[in-house]
């Protein structure tokens, strides 16, 4: 796991606009922004970086790191979004 990150133990230490990274067993299973948070479920949505897709995500079913910004990868995303099929 990302080591430069803060590790995120409940829902209600996420906002709208953070930067996470999802792992599982220390393998990363998603990267996005915090879209929305559901804080008596322990749920969040976030907008996937590499698909552009939004994921609901489980706090205690994985490890939530909050990271940094990637740069130009909100701009890719949206870019991506854009485009006709």
């Amino acid at each position: 796991m990302d080591a430069n990150g803060t590790t995120i133990r409940t829902c209600g230490e996420l906002a709208a606009g953070d930067q996470i990274e999802a792992w599982h067993n220390g393998k990363l299973f998603h990267r996005g922004r915090v879209m929305q948070t559901i804080p008596l479920m322990e749920l969040f949505w976030i907008l996937d970086a590499r698909t552009g897709a939004r994921k609901l995500l489980d706090v205690e079913a994985l490890d939530i790191v909050r990271c940094a910004a990637m740069p130009g990868l909100e701009a890719d995303v949206a870019a991506g979004l854009a485009q006709p099929a």
